[in-house]
């Protein structure tokens, strides 16, 4: 499985599949904000930044995914992307725990994202916080939506740690390659 899944990672197809992915979710919390009037919180705004270095991850090995420096940045940004993420939505799922419970929290007012990075500035349309974090108004099969964004990046970082370690693989050898 691991050789397969190192052949995998250095197929374009499988890079633009991956950037598909984080685009249509990228995409499918503008419509929850736009659309549905639901307003992201500090934590959901991370999330989309966690997002956003997946989707940019994904594009670097389209160049050319047989490049080795490539696809090992690609990978390393894909896995940290993936592990912040994770880290992201499990802190806001207890944050919506402790809400639902009858604790407070607060959002931080100002965004701080990785690398001193001014994404509010920059894109506020995506990336500007305007909701109240712990406020659960979408639920879907009775989770709510940073419950399924932790799903998500626990597949993602799953896979990127998969496809990590089968970088690792030996290649069996074949006279027929």
């Amino acid at each position: 499985m691991l050789s397969s899944l190192a052949k995998w990672s250095k197929q374009r197809s499988a890079w633009l599949v991956l950037a598909l992915s984080a685009a249509v979710l990228l995409g499918l919390a503008l419509y929850f904000q736009y659309q549905m009037n639901l307003q992201p919180c500090m934590l959901c705004v991370y999330a989309r930044a966690a997002l956003a270095g997946v989707l940019l991850a994904a594009l670097i090995p389209l160049v050319s995914p047989t490049n080795a420096l490539l696809r090992w940045t690609a990978l390393l940004g894909f896995t940290a992307s993936s592990v912040w993420g994770l880290m992201i939505t499990h802190e806001h799922v207890g944050v919506e725990e402790l809400v639902q419970s009858g604790g407070l929290y607060t959002c931080s007012l100002f965004p701080e994202f990785p690398l001193g990075l001014p994404l509010d500035k920059w894109f506020p349309e995506v990336f500007n916080p305007t909701g109240m974090c712990g406020d659960i108004a979408w639920r879907f099969m009775d989770l709510s939506m940073p419950v399924w964004t932790r799903v998500i990046f626990v597949v993602y970082s799953l896979l990127a740690l998969t496809l990590i370690f089968s970088q690792f693989k030996k290649k069996k050898y074949n006279p027929y390659d």
